[in-house]
């Protein structure tokens, strides 16, 4: 009998799930706003960094609006919008991780060219900076995971299309921890850390330049390398 080794869960997403099974279930309605940062820090038990990890995955999900000077405020969200439907993938099989993969280039090819054609200058400025994260992320030696997928999030959210958006929230918490699961194995090659940098980047300068034949090519680049180096190192 053997048995799966249990993945820890990062805080921040201790946070979200908290609060999105609290709009769920109704304890949270929309336009309710949320405690201040330093208060659910308290409340929670958990660092102010964590709470603010938290809010900007929220953000990006569309689950939250943050009004500076104001506070942070739940938004109106369709109820299947915050099911988790694929909520037995995130055991991680072999298979599951490179069927994610195959997905993801179907959805979000698509969406870097029309990120290219459709975004605004602030969204295409929010992508800059989660790129610059990743460049000092990487600097630091450190594994990325959330500005990666700040980053493939923020580009779904700039093709656009508002069913994109909301397939990528649906599987949400899968892509989150096939990001990570990805990268704890990708980094062990040296060199892949930089290149995955710079993939990000050329997808990042491609809709900059509004180039959506160049921005579709380079995300697919992008999510083929990742799929072949997985293949090559093995999920074992």
């Amino acid at each position: 009998m053997v048995f799966k080794p249990i993945q820890q869960q990062k805080i921040y997403e201790k946070i979200v799930e908290q609060i999105r099974n609290m709009v769920s279930s109704g304890m949270l309605k929309p336009g309710d706003r949320l405690p201040a940062e330093r208060v659910l820090a308290e409340s929670l038990n958990v660092s102010r960094a964590s709470v603010r990890e938290a809010l900007s995955a929220l953000q990006l999900m569309g689950l939250v609006e943050i009004k500076p000077g104001e506070g942070t405020f739940i938004k109106q969200m369709d109820v299947d919008s915050i099911i988790q439907p694929l909520a037995m993938l995130l055991l991680m099989e072999r298979d599951t991780i490179l069927e994610i993969l195959e997905v993801r280039k179907g959805l979000e090819v698509e969406a870097a060219g029309l990120a290219a054609l459709n975004a605004s200058d602030e969204q295409i400025d929010d992508i800059g900076k989660i790129v610059e994260e990743m460049e000092i992320e990487a600097k630091k030696n450190t594994l990325g995971d959330l500005s990666d997928w700040k980053f493939h999030f923020a580009i779904a959210r700039a093709s656009g299309n508002s069913l994109m958006v909301r397939i990528m929230n649906m599987i949400s918490d899968v892509m989150q921890k096939t990001i990570r699961s990805n990268r704890e194995r990708l980094f062990k090659r040296e060199g892949n850390q930089d290149i995955l940098v710079k993939q990000h980047k050329s997808i990042y300068e491609a809709i900059k330049a509004r180039d959506s034949e160049l921005a579709r090519k380079n995300m697919y680049g992008h999510l083929s390398y990742a799929e072949e180096e997985m293949k090559r190192i093995g999920l074992d």
